[in-house]
């Protein structure tokens, strides 16, 4: 069974790590990003089933991301 790809944008590496392993799970793979431009390019580069954003990040916010994203897709 192919895992599915999770994409976490969240600038807090604790918080970050404690939804991976809440969530986690043998069908899950994790990608972490710590800002907007990071998970842009990630994105740009990988195929992501699930994108979890976090509002507030130090580059910009997190809805004007899910609202670029939802563009794209």
């Amino acid at each position: 069974m192919e895992k599915q790809r999770v994409m976490i944008v969240e600038d807090d590496a604790d918080l970050a790590e404690g939804i991976c392993l809440s969530l986690g799970g043998a069908e899950l793979e994790f990608l972490l990003c710590s800002t907007i431009a990071e998970a842009r390019k990630a994105a740009e580069r990988e195929h992501i089933d699930l994108f979890i954003l976090d509002i507030n990040l130090p580059d910009g916010s997190g809805l004007e991301l899910c609202r670029e994203l939802r563009r794209q897709r």
